[in-house]
């Protein structure tokens, strides 16, 4: 009942599954990753447990392929499952069950392989590997990519609700959630392809934002910086806040940048656009001296 794509970035040895289907909550019973170890697709009359426990035997050291083996020799009905295995250095491991329902099918390219089921037509999969084959960008834009491209060639013969992207690092970790680059889900929508380009745009913003914001060390926590470093975080957070629109996140912490660079008339213009989005944000912003974030000189006189 889905069309989905595992697929792996050569370059950076990213790893990544998305999905779409005409079921609520897709990524919630398709797409498993964990960094350094491998991702799965569990689909048609899917078991949840072919994505923690297939990852739980890659882990232990078995190519995808033995760890779909593995799972497939346990179930009791391997004619209606749908799955691929892809694990850290590139090995594949598919199963299309006689008994999905059509259309149903399998595409592969050296990177990736696109799978779906009640589908409506056959070409769907290779529509799904010719998307992502022919895409730029990141991992996550080009899995997005190659289901757009499904899509457009047919999709889901039910149609459109759901859909998500998962991408994680190729190196594994003792702290694998430190390992998860993209992590987006649409679980009900009339468009959940076009849902989640937006928020892959949004999560791009709030990265660059996090950079700017969260760093113990940087312009916001950390001591004072050259001018330089201010300059940058602070296109970097103007940039952020075009994305974001009206929401005004972005556009408080460069008040908050501005007021530690020293430029309290630039901090007060800022923190006044931000309070017209929410006029908490005044208080919000002189609490941050109890944080130790701004200085009692660096809070701006609203009075």
């Amino acid at each position: 009942m889905t069309f989905s794509l595992v697929a792996r970035d050569p370059v950076t040895g990213h790893l990544g599954v998305a999905s779409h289907s005409h079921y609520m909550g897709v990524g919630s019973v398709v797409t498993w990753a964990e960094a350094g170890v491998g991702v799965v697709a569990t689909q048609a009359f899917a078991v949840k447990g072919y994505g923690p426990r297939g990852l739980a035997a890659m882990r232990a050291g078995a190519g995808a392929p033995q760890a779909l083996e593995q799972l497939l020799a346990t179930d009791s009905a391997p004619e209606v499952r749908q799955v691929a295995f892809l694990d850290a250095a590139g090995g594949f491991g598919i199963h299309s069950g006689g008994r999905c329902v059509g259309a149903a099918g399998v595409a592969r390219g050296p990177h990736v392989v696109g799978l779906g089921n009640m589908l409506d037509n056959e070409d769907v999969p290779r529509a799904v590997v010719r998307g992502f084959e022919e895409a730029t960008g990141d991992l996550a834009r080009r899995l997005l990519a190659g289901l757009r491209a499904g899509d457009e060639a047919g999709g889901d013969i039910r149609g459109r609700q759901s859909g998500a992207v998962l991408v994680v690092d190729g190196v594994k970790t003792d702290a694998p959630w430190d390992g998860v680059v993209r992590e987006l889900r649409v679980d009900d929508h009339h468009d959940p392809l076009g849902e989640l380009s937006r928020l892959l745009d949004l999560n791009d913003a709030f990265d660059a934002m996090s950079a700017v914001v969260f760093d113990p060390d940087g312009p916001i926590l950390g001591p004072s910086q050259p001018d330089s470093v201010y300059r940058a975080a602070d296109t970097a957070l103007a940039e952020a806040s075009a994305v974001l629109g009206d929401n005004p996140e972005a556009t408080f912490w460069r008040a908050v940048l501005q007021s530690r660079w020293g430029n309290p008339t630039e901090a007060r213009r800022l923190l006044d656009s931000a309070a017209r989005g929410n006029p908490r944000l005044p208080t919000f912003f002189s609490r941050l001296t109890e944080a130790g974030i701004l200085t009692g000189d660096e809070v701006l006189d609203r009075g």
